[in-house]
C-alpha cells in the first residue's frame, strides 16, 4: 500500500532529537485530517530491495561471529550508536542476502490513528490501533506485520507464524478478524542496507543480533523493548565470554 508522499510525511513527521543523558525524544506533533489511500497493487515483495533471497544468511566476524543474519533476526541497536534514525531501536530483519537487507524498526510508534492514514478500512475506527515508523526509506509505503496461526495469502512468511504484506485486502481481513487486536501493526517506512552495508555495521558492533519473537513484536511495550532487548544482548556476550 502506498499512501501520497506529502500527506504522509505531514501526518507522521516526526523530530527526533537526542540528548545527552538522560535521552530525551520529543515529538512535533502535527494534526492531519484524512488522508486518502492508494489503490491495492498487486504482492511482489514488502518492499526493496528483495530479491529473491528469503532464509540466506551469512556468518560474521567481530563480537557477533557467533551469530547468524538473516530473516527473522532482531537487529538490537547498541549503546554507542547515535544515528538519530537507530538509535535505540530494534530492527526485524525481513529480508537479508548478498544485495542487501531490509527491514523494519518495531519500537517507535506514532500518535497517528490508522484510521486517519487508512479511512477506507472499515473498523478501523472502532480500534486504537496507530501508526509505528518502520524506518527512514519510502516513509509513503506502508506494510503489515501479522502473527497468524494460518498462512496468509498476499503475504510473506518472516519467521514462524509473524508474516509481513503490504496488501489492503489482508489488512481489511485482519481488522474483520474478532482475534485480531494486538496481532498486527502497521509501519510508515523501512530501513533498508547496501550489499554489505549491514554486514560492515554489525563487525563494528553498532548492533546485536538476537531471535526475533512474537511477543516482542506485538505484546511487549514499544517502550520496552529496547532496554530489554539491549540487557538480554549484554547477558548474552557476558555468557559467552564466560564460556570461554
Amino acid at each position: 500500500m502506498f499512501i501520497p508522499l506529502p500527506r504522509l510525511i505531514m501526518c507522521i513527521s516526526k523530530v527526533w532529537r537526542r540528548f545527552s543523558t538522560p535521552v530525551v525524544l520529543v515529538f512535533l506533533t502535527i494534526s492531519c485530517g484524512p488522508v486518502s489511500y492508494a489503490a491495492e497493487v498487486p504482492l511482489q515483495h514488502p518492499a526493496p530491495p528483495f530479491a529473491g533471497y528469503f532464509g540466506t544468511s551469512l556468518s560474521l566476524s567481530g563480537k557477533d561471529s557467533q551469530a547468524k543474519l538473516g530473516k527473522g533476526k532482531f537487529l538490537v541497536a547498541d549503546r554507542k550508536l547515535r544515528d538519530p534514525n537507530f538509535a535505540e531501536t530494534v530492527v526485524l530483519l525481513i529480508d537479508y542476502h548478498k544485495r542487501g537487507a531490509t527491514g523494519v524498526i518495531i519500537n517507535r510508534p506514532t500518535k497517528l490513528p490508522l484510521s486517519n492514514v487508512l479511512p477506507g478500512i472499515k473498523g478501523l475506527q472502532k480500534r486504537t490501533d496507530t501508526v509505528y515508523f518502520g524506518g527512514p526509506v519510502e516513509v509513503s509505503r506502508i506494510m503489515m506485520l501479522i502473527q497468524s496461526a494460518d498462512p496468509l495469502k498476499e503475504s510473506i512468511k518472516v519467521f514462524n507464524d509473524v508474516y509481513i504484506s503490504d496488501s489492503y485486502a489482508v489488512l481489511q481481513r485482519m481488522v474483520d478478524r474478532a482475534d485480531a487486536e494486538g496481532r498486527f501493526r502497521i509501519y510508515a517506512g523501512y530501513a533498508g542496507w547496501a550489499a554489505g552495508q549491514l554486514d560492515a555495521e554489525v563487525s563494528r558492533d553498532d548492533w546485536h543480533i538476537l531471535e526475533a519473537d512474537a511477543n516482542t513484536v506485538f505484546e511487549l511495550d514499544p517502550s520496552k523493548v529496547w532496554p530489554e532487548m539491549i540487557m538480554r544482548a549484554s547477558a548474552k556476550w557476558t555468557k559467552a565470554g564466560i564460556n570461554h
